[in-house]
């Protein structure tokens, strides 16, 4: 988290002035020294150091990636970057399958980190010969794209977009977190039960991907996703508070996945870089570092009032 924080900003300033590839071949070594590092670390203080490395990595995959992906398909780049969010849901599903493997079976810890190292040493051989497209849209492109009626303004689209991630990132971790406990506090579901209202969020989340992915390829705007998305996820919210049950506290963890998690922050970063085209990469930093800001806040905030019985 920390080396992640520290090094958002700075990567998309270079993202923006140097290029994707460099950004992304960045974040690709630093993985690399975590990933084959970490096996034959010798101490924790090393250990550290290279927490902050991966962190600084993904500070500078995120800052080349999405940009990457958005200049590759500008004609969808909503369902380009919302392909993302069903990249990190299969990695979430699969990655503890792997582990759990390996430890049921007694094999060495290491090979669930050596595996990713060699996965991320057959990308950067694709990198190395793959064409990355201009950081400026074409001009016969570019005309059939959407246009803004007005410039956008930095103090109202900008900061509109930065909360709305910041409440996309906040939405993420109470509903992960509180959801099983209101549904036992307030529903009366077991602990089993409740658990389950999360496996229904990440089924919501998952249906949401492909059906956007679709939908965003030439039929709704990311702008538009957003806000029926928002709504949508607020309403639910709500019902949930109103009227707990264990039906409505199961129908509304899938909606609330379907709508606050199925690519919605991955759709925040479209729909800021569709306002500022001309600094992607910058956007896209600052759009997720407010983000990391909220991860470290909101848990402050949610057991501050737990603890007061709120």
């Amino acid at each position: 988290g920390l080396g992640r924080l520290i090094s958002i900003l700075f990567f998309g300033v270079i993202s923006d002035k140097f290029g994707r590839r460099a950004v992304i071949l960045m974040a690709v070594i630093m993985y690399l020294l975590f990933f084959f590092g970490i096996p034959a670390c010798p101490n924790l203080t090393l250990a550290y150091g290279l927490a902050v490395c991966v962190g600084i990595a993904n500070s500078a995959l995120d800052t080349g990636g999405y940009p990457a992906l958005m200049e590759c398909f500008p004609k969808a780049s909503g369902s380009a970057v919302i392909l993302v969010k069903a990249m990190v849901s299969f990695g979430q599903m699969f990655y503890p399958m792997l582990v759990s493997y390996m430890l049921l079976n007694n094999i060495w810890y290491g090979y669930g980190l050596i595996i990713p190292g060699i996965l991320f040493v057959l990308i950067t051989l694709m990198l190395l010969k793959s064409k990355f497209p201009s950081q400026l849209v074409d001009a016969s492109v570019a005309n059939e794209l959407p246009q803004m009626n007005s410039k956008p303004l930095v103090w109202l689209e900008g900061v509109s977009s930065v909360l709305f991630g910041v409440a996309a990132f906040s939405t993420f971790y109470v509903i992960v977190v509180w959801m099983p406990k209101y549904a036992m506090a307030f529903a009366g579901m077991s602990e089993a039960e409740a658990l389950k209202t999360i496996s229904y969020y990440s089924m919501g989340s998952l249906v949401c991907v492909f059906i956007f992915a679709a939908l965003l390829k030439k039929m709704v705007r990311p702008i538009w996703a957003n806000v029926f998305n928002s709504a949508l996820a607020t309403i639910t919210a709500a019902i949930i508070y109103l009227y707990p049950s264990p039906l409505v506290c199961n129908a509304g963890a899938f909606v609330i996945g379907f709508s606050a998690a199925g690519g919605i922050l991955q759709l925040g970063v479209s729909v800021m870089s569709e306002f500022f085209p001309k600094s992607k990469a910058k956007v896209t930093s600052i759009y997720m570092m407010m983000g990391g800001l909220a991860n470290f806040v909101i848990p402050l905030i949610t057991g501050y009032l737990s603890n007061i019985g709120l």
